[in-house]
C-alpha cells in the first residue's frame, strides 16, 4: 500500500509539471518514483484528467503538460484548442450507430476527451478515454453524423 494520499500525489505532480516542462507520462512516473511515490501510468493518466492537465504546444513540434483551469476558458478558446489537439494527436475517426471512435497517438486520448467534454456539445452524452482511444457516446443515431463531420473537420483542418 502506498503511504501517500491521492491529494499529495497530485500536489507533487502539479509541482513537477510546473517546474520541469514534462511532455510524457513515463517521465512523470520516473519523477514521482524519484520522490518515493510508487504509482502506475494508469493512475497518473487519471490524475492528469482530474487535475485538468492537458498537453499544450509550446513550440512547433514541442508539447508539454500544463495545468490550466480549462473550464474557465471561453468556448471559442476551447474550440481553438480542440482543433489544435485534433490536428496534432488524432489519427482516425469512425462512427456507427450513436458511437464515434476517435483514435489518437499514444498517451493523448485523455487530453482530447477532456476538451470534448468541456465543449459541452448538447448531442454528446459523454466520452470514455483510454491511452489512445476515445469512445464518444452521442445522444442519437441521427445526431452522430453531425458530430462525426465536425470532428473530421477539426481533424483535417477545415474548421
Amino acid at each position: 500500500m502506498n503511504k501517500y494520499t491521492k491529494a499529495y500525489r497530485q500536489k507533487i505532480l502539479r509541482q513537477i509539471i510546473e517546474m520541469m516542462g514534462v511532455s510524457d507520462q513515463g517521465h512523470l512516473l520516473q519523477e514521482l518514483k524519484r520522490r518515493g511515490i510508487k504509482t502506475t501510468q494508469a493512475t497518473i493518466s487519471r490524475d492528469l484528467h482530474e487535475m485538468g492537465v492537458v498537453k499544450t504546444r509550446v513550440a512547433p513540434g514541442v508539447y508539454v503538460y500544463k495545468y490550466e483551469v480549462l473550464g474557465a476558458l471561453s468556448r471559442d478558446v476551447l474550440s481553438q484548442r480542440l482543433k489544435i489537439m485534433f490536428s496534432n494527436f488524432v489519427v482516425d475517426i469512425c462512427g456507427t450507430g450513436n458511437l464515434i471512435l476517435v483514435k489518437t497517438s499514444p498517451g493523448n486520448a485523455h487530453g482530447v476527451a477532456s476538451l470534448i467534454d468541456l465543449m459541452k456539445y448538447k448531442e454528446i452524452l459523454g466520452t470514455i478515454a483510454g491511452d489512445d482511444t476515445i469512445l464518444v457516446v452521442v445522444d442519437s443515431q441521427k445526431n452522430r453524423p453531425k458530430i462525426e463531420a465536425e470532428f473530421n473537420s477539426l481533424w483535417k483542418g477545415k474548421a
